[in-house]
This record gives structure tokens, C-alpha cells and sequence, in this order.
């Protein structure tokens, strides 16, 4: 799987709008040649307005994306069900996980951190105090 960097994909997401200056410097120059010059400069003005505005609001989210999907250490989570060597769900942010732990029982409510991820599965410990 080919992978871009953030500001690759901020220019492939952005280029197809600024594509629409061109195209509407051609038609106020067949329609109204006169204007071409005004409108011109308020079409320049307002791309570079729009692809600052959208730099400032829409890069920062591609960043986020640039990290590898389910990359969990480091994470922090509840736990929902027991968590043991043998079974145990957490919740991180918005998703379920299976869990397990090397250290005794975790009970319901606790917060834990993941430690690693195999497959479908995490390994937590409870959060230091």
C-alpha cells in the first residue's frame, strides 16, 4: 500500500477546487472582458484566502491520520468487564477491545493502559497513580 505524507494529501484534497479559478478567469473574459482584470484579483485574493483558511482547519487532521491505524500503546482506557490472563474487555475512546493482563485481576471501572496489541487483542496494566 503506497502511502502519501499530510501535505501530499492536503494538495491532492485541495487542487480540485483551486482548479475552478481558471475556469472562471475564461468565462468572465468571454462574458465580460471588461471586468477580467477586477475579477481576476478577487479570484487570486480568495483562493489564497480559502487555501490558507483550509490549511489552518484541514492539515492538522491529516497529521492525525499519519500514524498507523489501531496504534494503541501508550493508550489509556476503562475496563468493562474483569480484565484477566484469560478474558476481559476495555474501552478505548469509542471502540471495545478484548483485553488481558499479566497482573492479577482488573475490575470493572479501572483505568487502564495499553501495553501492546496482538491482533485483536490488547494487553493492559493498570494506570500508575
Amino acid at each position: 500500500m503506497v502511502s502519501f505524507s499530510p501535505l501530499t494529501k492536503f494538495i491532492a484534497i485541495t487542487i480540485d477546487e483551486l482548479i475552478l479559478v481558471p475556469i472562471a478567469m475564461y468565462i468572465v473574459y468571454v462574458l465580460k472582458p471588461e471586468w477580467f482584470i477586477s475579477v481576476t484579483i478577487l479570484l487570486i485574493i480568495g483562493a489564497s484566502v480559502f487555501v490558507a483558511a483550509k490549511y489552518y482547519l484541514v492539515y492538522p487532521s491529516l497529521l492525525d491520520i499519519a500514524r498507523p491505524f489501531y496504534e494503541l500503546q501508550g493508550m489509556t482506557g476503562t475496563v468493562l468487564e474483569d480484565v484477566t490472563q484469560r478474558s476481559g474487555k476495555i474501552r478505548v475512546g469509542a471502540e471495545i477491545w478484548e483485553a488481558r493482563c499479566d497482573v492479577g485481576p482488573i475490575s470493572k471501572g479501572t483505568a487502564v493502559t495499553v501495553v501492546s496489541r496482538e491482533s485483536m487483542k490488547v494487553r493492559v496494566e493498570p494506570v500508575s497513580s
